[in-house]
Formats: structure tokens, C-alpha cells, sequence
């Protein structure tokens, strides 16, 4: 296993723009969650952290806590996706694993967009 690891890691580094793909999926995961990280405020309070039209209410509440399973999340893609590319470049699928890259970094900026949407609604006061 560690021989199969090793030498995905050395095909890969040897591409520069998977390498750097790579390398910007996990930088951009770091400033997510540090986004994240400093974006969320400890509080006794329920925070709203869903939005619906139906129901009684239509902000439903939960503790802040709540909010890290976003960083969990962005570092659970980042792993996975990383993991997919280099399954794909080793099995010899070069523009897949670009095009899963590429689309892999929008889904990041997506991930933020959604992220920052859920903070406004979760610190309206």
C-alpha cells in the first residue's frame, strides 16, 4: 500500500498542472476553513441555521456547533477529490482528472458562496 501511494505521488508531482491543481485545492480547503473558523462566534444562544417557507417558523434554530460540520465538510471534499484525481492520472485518464480538478475548484467557490449565505442567515441579530 505505501508502495501504490508513493508512487502516485511521484507521477503526479511529476505534472506540473495536476501538481498544481492539486496544490490549489488544498490551499484553497485551508483558507475555507479558516474562513470558517473565524467567521463563527461561540454563544449560549441558537443560532438559525436552516430557512424554510413551510412550517410553523421559518427560521429553525440550532447551537453553534452546527456551523464547524462546514469545515469538516470542505476538508472531507478536499481529501476525496485529491484522492479521486490521482486515482484518475495514475489510470492513465489525464483530462478527466484535470476536468474533475477544475470543477472540483468550483465547487469550492460554491462551497463559500453557500457558506457565507448560511453565517448571514445564522448572525442576523
Amino acid at each position: 500500500m505505501k508502495h501504490v501511494i508513493t508512487s502516485s505521488l511521484k507521477q503526479i508531482l511529476a505534472d506540473r498542472p495536476v501538481a498544481l491543481l492539486c496544490a490549489a485545492i488544498f490551499t484553497a480547503t485551508l483558507i475555507y476553513g479558516a474562513y470558517v473558523a473565524f467567521s463563527i462566534h461561540p454563544s449560549d444562544l441558537q443560532l438559525a441555521t436552516r430557512y424554510t417557507s413551510f412550517g410553523e417558523t421559518n427560521y429553525y434554530r440550532s447551537t453553534w456547533l452546527y456551523l464547524l460540520s462546514f469545515i469538516g465538510f470542505g476538508l472531507i471534499l478536499a481529501s476525496i477529490h485529491i484522492g479521486i484525481i490521482a486515482k484518475l492520472y495514475v489510470s492513465a485518464m489525464r483530462p478527466l482528472a484535470l476536468g474533475f480538478a477544475w470543477l472540483t475548484i468550483a465547487m469550492l467557490g460554491l462551497l463559500y458562496v453557500y457558506t457565507y449565505f448560511v453565517l448571514g442567515i445564522a448572525y442576523l441579530s
